[in-house]
Order: C-alpha cells, then sequence, then structure tokens
C-alpha cells in the first residue's frame, strides 16, 4: 500500500530533511508517525502526496512511484488520497455539505452521487443535522469531523491525518480518535497520522515511527508504549 525505499530527501537551500527512510504499510493499517518539531514529519508528507519529490530513493503508493509522476499526472494521483489538517481548511463561505460536496464536484461526480456520497459521510462523521451551518457556527470538533467527511468522500485508499487534534481539548480529540478508527474499521482506509500527542498515541495505541532529525528512531508494533521524553 505504501512503500519508502531508502528515502533521502535534500531541499534546494541544502536542508536536509529525510535520510534512508524505510517504511512499509500494509492496507488497512493505522499508524502514527510522531516526533519533534523538525524530525522531519512534515516533509515525508509531502512526499507521500506529491507535494515534493525524493532526492533519492523511491516511494511507491498504491502501486504507483510518486517520484515519478508528472506534473499533470498529480490531481488524478491524489484521488487515491485524502488529507486532513490540523487548521481545518474549510471554505467559509461554503456550508457544510457545500464543503463536502465540492471535493467531488472537482473530480466530474455526477450530480445524484455527488447528493447522495455527501449526505453518506456526513451521517458517518455525525454531522447529519449540520448540512445548512457554515464552517463559524461549528465548534472546533465538528469543524474537523467536516474536513474528515471532505477527506474520505471520494473514498480514498489512504487518508493522511496532519495533527488532526492539535487544536482540540483532549475530550473532542478522542472523539476524532474514535471516528478515524471507526473509519479504519469499516471502510479499510489505510491510516497515517501524524501527531504530538502522545498522551492520545498511548491511550489508543497503534503501531508507531518515531522521527527524529530525519532517521526513523523506532517503528513500534501496535500495543507499545512511547515514553514521553522521546
Amino acid at each position: 500500500m505504501i512503500e519508502c525505499t531508502h528515502v533521502y530527501k535534500r531541499y534546494k537551500k541544502g536542508t536536509n530533511a529525510l535520510y534512508d527512510i524505510n517504511i512499509r504499510v500494509e492496507q488497512g493499517e493505522f499508524v502514527y508517525i510522531i516526533g519533534p518539531t523538525g524530525s522531519g514529519k512534515s516533509t515525508l508528507i509531502k512526499l507521500l502526496d506529491g507535494e515534493e519529490v525524493p532526492t533519492t530513493g523511491t516511494i511507491k503508493v498504491v502501486g504507483i512511484d510518486v517520484g515519478k509522476l508528472k506534473r499533470r499526472q498529480i490531481p488524478i494521483y491524489r484521488r487515491n488520497i485524502g488529507v486532513v489538517f490540523q487548521d481545518y481548511r474549510l471554505l467559509p463561505t461554503k456550508t457544510v455539505f457545500e464543503n463536502i460536496s465540492y471535493a467531488l464536484e472537482v473530480i466530474n461526480m455526477r450530480k445524484s452521487q455527488v447528493v447522495k456520497r455527501t449526505e453518506e459521510v456526513m451521517e458517518v462523521v455525525g454531522l447529519k443535522e449540520k448540512g445548512n451551518a457554515f464552517p463559524h457556527e461549528l465548534s472546533g470538533g465538528q469543524q474537523q469531523r467536516v474536513a474528515i467527511a471532505r477527506a474520505i468522500a471520494n473514498r480514498p485508499k489512504v487518508l493522511i491525518a496532519d495533527e488532526p487534534t492539535g487544536n482540540l481539548d483532549p475530550a473532542k480529540s478522542d472523539d476524532i480518535m474514535y471516528l478515524l478508527e471507526k473509519i479504519n474499521r469499516e471502510y479499510g482506509t489505510t491510516i497515517l497520522m501524524v501527531t504530538h500527542d502522545l498522551t492520545l498515541v498511548n491511550k489508543h495505541r497503534k503501531r508507531t515511527v518515531l522521527l527524529d532529525h530525519g532517521h526513523i528512531n523506532a517503528d513500534l508494533a501496535e500495543g507499545g508504549y512511547v515514553q514521553h521524553d522521546q
């Protein structure tokens, strides 16, 4: 499903971001990517979604060699991937329904299918009654649920969640985790979740990859406990 083989990333300004990254994630896995600021987490996400290309090494997602994609091929490739950000990135002048349906309209899904699928994912994330609400009328947790609904609307094979609980209190963070676990379990969606929240990682234990200064320092099997001094 996801395979990084001897991946190095050096930016043009000379910054070395990743060194010899080797990760294999199977279909249906739920994996945390953790590490301090500057450890390479953001670079790894950019490589996976095609925003950046590795300096050396290969990255394959759903069998596609991402580093070899031409620029015009990247939007089509990204239909395989949903991305959820810490800051939600919702369109403020569109309703909940419109924010979600827009993600389907841009890939030219038929209107009848757009309506049906949008209603489906609104129910999945528990926002069935909020379709006409605007982002500013929602709590932070609800806004993140809209962002997740939008990310899974096209049934991506992979969901990348970049600090999805970073702006939420512990109770709402747990709610988002239960939702992501539900998506992983019921849809079989492969999930990579980048997070700083070690309390959450230790409560909802999954396979955990620890990055530090661009290196993989640990790859802990599901159930492993992460020390807070890491």
